[in-house]
């Protein structure tokens, strides 16, 4: 079995499919804002080969703006799906971890949607429990 490549820069290996794809997406404060649906990747261009001096670099996740789409069916539309900076992200793990709080996002837009519309006229559904 041959040796793995070493690579001169740090930091480490993730498989897309395995290690973000799918993953919830939780904001400094561990609320969670989304999941990722994609990502977007500079440094490939169709039908040229990859330089190994210069690899692919992942810039954005693309976020699903939460669990209302899902529940109802169906995909949100393409303006409503987020882009975060992958420099934002501080952690990949069972969850991806931002550094960022999650206000800076317009990610929970459904959720407040929701709150505002829905849920502000239940009787009572303006203010926290006593």
């Amino acid at each position: 079995m041959p040796d793995l490549p070493q690579h001169e820069s740090p930091g480490q290996v993730l498989d897309v499919e395995l290690h973000i794809l799918d993953r919830q997406v939780l904001d400094r404060d561990d609320v969670p804002i989304g999941h990722v649906d994609n990502i977007e990747v500079d440094g490939i261009e169709p039908g040229r080969e990859l330089d190994p001096a210069s690899p692919p670099v992942v810039t954005n996740l693309v976020l699903n703006s939460g669990i209302l789409p899902r529940m109802f069916g169906g995909r949100p539309p393409a303006s409503r799906l987020h882009r975060v900076p992958w420099s934002a992200v501080r952690n990949v793990g069972t969850a991806i971890e931002l550094g960022e709080p999650g206000a800076s996002f317009d990610v929970t837009w459904s959720e407040r949607w929701v709150r505002d519309h829905v849920i502000a006229r239940i009787p009572g559904g303006r203010h926290a429990p006593e």
